[in-house]
């Protein structure tokens, strides 16, 4: 059974729920993303992966492909 990280990225350029679903839909289509759950109001990210699947970059790279920017 695989091990399972959880990892919360702080981001900005999440305004709305349209920029909610898209980040969570590119993000979901990782192969190795368990759960990933976007707040626009605290301009989180918190994803549950794989990480024999899939990395941190991959998760980020996916969520500046939804449009957001990720923030240091």
């Amino acid at each position: 059974m695989p091990i399972l990280e959880n990892k919360t990225i702080r981001v900005t350029g999440m305004r709305c729920a349209h920029c909610k679903r898209a980040v969570e839909s590119m993000v979901r289509k990782l192969s190795g993303v368990e759960t990933v759950a976007a707040d626009v109001d605290s301009g989180t990210v918190t994803v549950s992966y794989n990480a024999e699947q899939v990395d941190t970059e991959a998760i980020e790279g996916a969520i500046v492909g939804a449009g957001c920017d990720i923030l240091g």
